[in-house]
């Protein structure tokens, strides 16, 4: 399974942990929307690419 992850900031110690855990196993990617002007056409191609979308506040 294909997993992206979406921060929108910077991951504490607790939220890198999670996505430790729940990225076991599976294939992932990362998307940033805490840089100045995030590409949210990527962004959209990364989440029809991906079986599963996690947004970490």
């Amino acid at each position: 399974m294909k997993i992206l992850n979406v921060y929108r900031a910077a991951p504490s110690d607790d939220i890198k942990k999670l996505v430790g855990i729940v990225s076991e196993g599976n294939d992932t990617d990362t998307f940033d929307l805490n840089v100045a002007s995030p590409d949210y056409g990527v962004l959209v191609d990364k989440v029809f690419a991906a079986d599963k979308t996690i947004c970490w506040w």
